[in-house]
């Protein structure tokens, strides 16, 4: 810069360069004050601008989320984490909204960048199975058995290969995030045996593999989408329903039934996934960053779904619901009832994702 203010004033100079030296002091002062000036003024190239920094937004699936929410509070430490790694460079900012439609109409959206749609979404296992229908397994009944088999599959060869899956529906499955396990809850009575399932109308979501858990069960499987659900609940249209607590808590479903039944009888994933088109717009180093930040994110939010999971159990019972646990000799009847759901669906999908479970599922 200060060589080009010299070549500047230089330029001026040299056709007064007589006068300079023949001027009185006064007049030589003024002389050189006025060329400075110019050169200040002059047009000249702008210095460059730091480049801006690349935003890409993430939302979940479901709009009616409070912000205290663990799926609220990993989005925020995914920003975070992203934010302080890229050096301001790369930012993501948490959205509260969601796409409308069912979940297979969200993601159709959402692959194809439609208007509106986040670059960076979460999805629960559910619904990927329409673009890769081996995400279905993750929905069978006693797949898996607590958290900490839920990491050794999801951390492992076995979660990167599902993640894979989701590729040629243009999507990039960056990390494993969670909503927990499904329980049980019913009017009247807390379900205390295995029996006592036969004839329930219950409320399912409608996909073929909790139709035919539901059924090898004993009850009467209603397929619903969860925004129907509760007054389906209030007018007894359906008896009792399945989901994860803080599903329960956040839907107000404790205001219609009266008890709570824990069966861990499955278990609900999140998937944070990646517009396909977004993800290759980026630099490697910005991919890098995203990347490792989901999986820290993840691993965060699913320890404040546990954390989460007793706390809310605490609330629901405040709230006048009957807890119960359901005796393990009942839920291993349970267990039997459903083997053949298990080896049906497990079959459907190859013996490689089998093999790469019964690898990894007993790790811990």
């Amino acid at each position: 810069m200060l060589k080009t203010l010299f070549e500047r004033v230089a330029g001026l100079v040299r056709p007064a360069w007589r006068y300079v030296f023949n001027a009185p002091p006064a007049s030589l002062a003024r002389l050189v004050s006025a060329l400075l000036g110019a050169c200040v003024l002059a047009p000249g190239p702008a210095l460059a601008e730091p480049p801006a920094a690349r935003e890409l937004d993430i939302a979940d699936y479901r709009a009616y989320l409070p912000e205290d929410h663990p799926v609220r509070q990993g989005m925020r430490r995914f920003a975070q984490l992203v934010e302080a790694e890229s050096g301001g460079g790369l930012r993501v900012r948490p959205r509260s909204d969601a796409l409308p439609g069912s979940p297979a109409k969200q993601i159709a959206a959402f692959q194809a960048g439609a208007p509106g749609a986040p670059a960076l979404m979460l999805v629960a296992g559910t619904g990927l199975v329409s673009v890769a229908q081996e995400f279905e397994v993750l929905d069978l009944p006693f797949l898996v058995r607590d958290g900490q088999q839920a990491d050794a599959l999801l951390d492992g060869p076995f979660g990167d290969a599902l993640l894979s899956r989701v590729a040629p529906a243009g999507l990039v499955g960056l990390a494993w995030w969670e909503n927990g396990f499904r329980q049980i809850t019913s009017s009247g009575a807390p379900i205390r045996r295995a029996d006592d399932l036969r004839g329930l109308r219950f409320r399912v979501i409608g996909e073929p593999v909790f139709i035919d858990t539901m059924r090898a069960m004993g009850a009467d499987p209603v397929p619903l989408p969860f925004g129907e659900l509760y007054l389906a609940l209030k007018t007894r249209r359906v008896d009792a329903q399945d989901n994860f607590i803080s599903q329960i808590l956040a839907g107000r479903l404790h205001e219609v039934q009266s008890a709570l039944t824990l069966t861990n009888h499955s278990y609900s994933p999140l998937v944070l996934v990646a517009n396909a088109g977004t993800w290759n717009s980026l630099r490697p180093d910005q991919r890098r960053i995203l990347q490792a930040a989901a999986i820290e994110a993840g691993r965060f939010q699913r320890s404040l779904v546990r954390d989460e999971a007793i706390q809310a159990r605490e609330r629901l019972a405040e709230q006048g619901m009957a807890v119960n646990e359901l005796a393990p000799a009942e839920l291993a009847k349970l267990r039997a009832l459903t083997a053949p759901v298990r080896a049906r669906y497990l079959e459907r999908h190859g013996s490689a994702l089998w093999q790469l479970y019964q690898a990894h599922a007993a790790e811990r």
